[in-house]
């Protein structure tokens, strides 16, 4: 993709390009909803152990999808009709689950929503990259915490409203918010495609670049070490502590909580370090956090750490995609697309190195965030150039 035409005053190109980096944020709000909507959904719906496996893969499945496929159409046909379809697939299926009343049904729709939510990412990112090349890792930093906020809205949603009202109505209400951001999305001008018309072959030829493939190899830590700690915080500090399930949740609220106010600090932190400089001191922090949590022999003490941790994994994803956006400027959509599958990789097989290490100690699985800052920040001397601030 290509910057906002410059036909027109300063100010008027100026508002149109915050009109659209606001509908970008609002669209990955979106997918933040959809990324946890179905583990929000299960202990509603009735199916057996192993049909909630399939309903909570399948969405994951369908956003591996449309991350793989959709970078390459970025590049030739723009983030408009992109996101317009991503936002047409969430709206339908996710408002169409209350009437769905089958497993193969809801499966559909699962992947249907997954796929959309995919576009969303992808599209999201390349598009808020591509309209703030003074500032693509405050920007991206920014689109983060728009993420955060819409991956707390699911469950909150779903624990108020549909504890009171069902499910039915917060999913309508899913459907309807993601249809009135459908409308600005059809509504504005977007930039027009680098590559119109180039074909596919040519179009990948970026790929070949071996910088594209130490962006996603950065990435593929970052999102191991980030999955890893959503899924095992609770399970650790339940298990080393002996604590009730609610008061181990204090380390995944704390964890989440840290993310999206460390993303949000660090688009403002950004002008001052410098996207090396923010990256090699997340890491720091993260492994500064991992320790703690690791040595602490009382529960707040190893909450107060794995919090750490979130606060210095969350610069790291949006900050890394600014510097492969500056580096890739005219092919975002195919180079994003590509190292984000690479991280989606790593996100998925993160849990899985976890339970192995679990059965070792619940305390080793710390040296995963450990490793995974210590390799980051290896990549980020080779890919972000050094920086005078």
């Amino acid at each position: 993709m290509t910057g906002l035409s410059t036909n027109g005053t300063t100010g008027t190109v100026e508002v149109r390009r915050l009109a659209l980096v606001l509908t970008a944020n609002a669209c990955m709000f979106i997918f933040g909803v959809v990324l946890l909507l179905m583990g929000s959904l299960l202990p509603s719906l009735e199916v057996n152990y192993v049909q909630a496996g399939g309903l909570g893969s399948l969405p994951l499945a369908g956003i591996l999808a449309a991350t793989i496929l959709v970078g390459p159409a970025l590049d030739t046909t723009g983030a408009k009709p992109v996101l317009a379809v991503g936002l047409a697939m969430v709206a339908g299926a996710v408002g169409l689950m209350p009437s769905l009343h089958s497993y193969a049904a809801l499966a559909a729709a699962a992947l249907i929503y997954g796929f959309g939510g995919g576009i969303l990412n992808t599209a999201t990112n390349a598009l808020v990259a591509d309209l703030s090349a003074s500032g693509r890792g405050a920007a991206l930093n920014l689109l983060g915490f728009s993420f955060s906020l819409g991956a707390l809205a699911s469950p909150l949603l779903m624990s108020t409203l549909g504890g009171s009202l069902g499910t039915a109505p917060v999913l309508h209400l899913l459907a309807a918010a993601t249809g009135i951001i459908l409308a600005p999305v059809l509504i504005f001008r977007f930039p027009a495609p680098t590559y119109a018309g180039t074909r596919l072959r040519e179009l990948l030829r970026v790929l070949n670049h071996p910088l594209v493939w130490l962006f996603g190899a950065l990435l593929f830590f970052e999102s191991g070490s980030e999955n890893s700690m959503f899924v095992w915080a609770g399970k650790i500090v339940a298990g080393v502590f002996n604590a009730a399930p609610g008061r181990a949740n204090w380390a995944l609220v704390g964890l989440s909580a840290a993310i999206g106010i460390g993303r949000l600090t660090a688009s403002f932190l950004l002008r001052l370090l410098g996207s090396r400089r923010m990256i090699l001191i997340s890491t720091a922090i993260t492994v500064t956090g991992a320790m703690i949590a690791f040595t602490s022999h009382e529960f707040a003490g190893a909450v107060a750490g794995i919090t750490l941790i979130g606060l210095g994994l969350a610069p790291i994803y949006p900050t890394g995609l600014g510097v492969a956006g500056d580096r890739f400027p005219e092919r975002t959509g195919t180079v994003f697309g590509a190292i984000m599958a690479v991280s989606l990789v790593g996100g998925t097989a993160g849990p899985s190195i976890c339970g192995t290490l679990a059965a070792t100690g619940l305390r080793n699985i710390l040296w995963v965030p450990v490793i995974c800052a210590v390799a980051v920040a290896t990549l980020a001397m080779k890919v972000a150039p050094r920086e005078n601030v």
